[in-house]
């Protein structure tokens, strides 16, 4: 929690850095924060980044295209305080020219921790979710198969929170993905089982109404998925996978086998 007073203080020197320092491009923002007492880990609390962001956003305002070089400074060359004030910023000026910012934020993703892109997802990207479905669920199905794995990962991760904040969304989402199953993209799988999974758990009917639709493939990807995604028992997927083992496609067959190991071991 930060006091009234240091509130103050730092829109304070804010105020001075956007008004002696920016302007003559100097991004050494750490002087914003020198006299701040406060440390979490040995680093500035993230309340106190985002207090500066604010900020500066808004003395910014409409001139925000203007920085674009101190944003992406941030990122590249002040560590973890510069890519959190980076994060926020995002947050701030993705919705008003999405076109320009959102091929920032994907370069910055592509050279990414798995933890600074959480952070992206979560700070960036979900509460506009929350707000406005479509347009963020679209973008988020190309990272699915991007082929920089901690992208990959977090997507999915990102996409199954999404499912769990909004299920209404499931059958939309299945329809998407199942129309990728087929083709041979190294990522189809894993993440197609991570978001079969988490279907079981939101709505087990959709989860069922797939094994229902593709009972009688012979698809060795699909089959794989589909196996892949079972944990618990179910008597109608008994028949279904008993009816893969016995294909003469040897990477079908291992799937199903596998599968059905589970769910006898899972039969009450």
């Amino acid at each position: 929690m930060i006091t009234i007073d240091w509130k103050e203080r730092l829109t304070q020197d804010t105020m001075y850095y956007l008004a002696n320092k920016l302007p003559k491009q100097d991004y050494d923002f750490e002087i914003i924060f020198n006299w701040y007492p406060e440390r979490v880990n040995g680093r500035i609390p993230n309340e106190v980044i985002q207090l500066v962001v604010k900020v500066m956003a808004q003395k910014i305002g409409k001139l925000h295209e203007q920085y674009i070089p101190f944003y992406q400074h941030l990122w590249d060359r002040k560590g973890d305080t510069g890519k959190m004030a980076f994060i926020f910023f995002m947050s701030k000026f993705l919705t008003k020219k999405p076109a320009v910012y959102l091929p920032i934020i994907e370069k910055a993703m592509l050279k990414a921790t798995v933890h600074e892109i959480a952070a992206i997802f979560e700070k960036v990207f979900f509460p506009l979710f929350k707000k406005s479905t479509e347009p963020y669920l679209s973008q988020v199905y190309p990272w699915l198969e991007s082929s920089y794995e901690p992208l990959r990962k977090q997507a999915t991760t990102y996409l199954v929170k999404m499912l769990k904040q909004k299920p209404e969304i499931i059958p939309n989402v299945l329809k998407h993905q199942q129309n990728k199953w087929v083709l041979p993209v190294c990522s189809v799988v894993q993440t197609n089982v991570a978001l079969l999974k988490a279907i079981s758990k939101i709505d087990p009917n959709a989860y069922m109404n797939v094994f229902r639709e593709y009972k009688t493939t012979r698809d060795p990807q699909t089959v794989e998925i589909l196996c892949g995604a079972i944990a618990d028992y179910h008597p109608e997927l008994l028949p279904i996978v008993e009816n893969w083992t016995h294909s003469g496609n040897a990477r079908l067959k291992k799937a199903a086998t596998s599968a059905y190991k589970i769910l006898l071991k899972k039969k009450p």
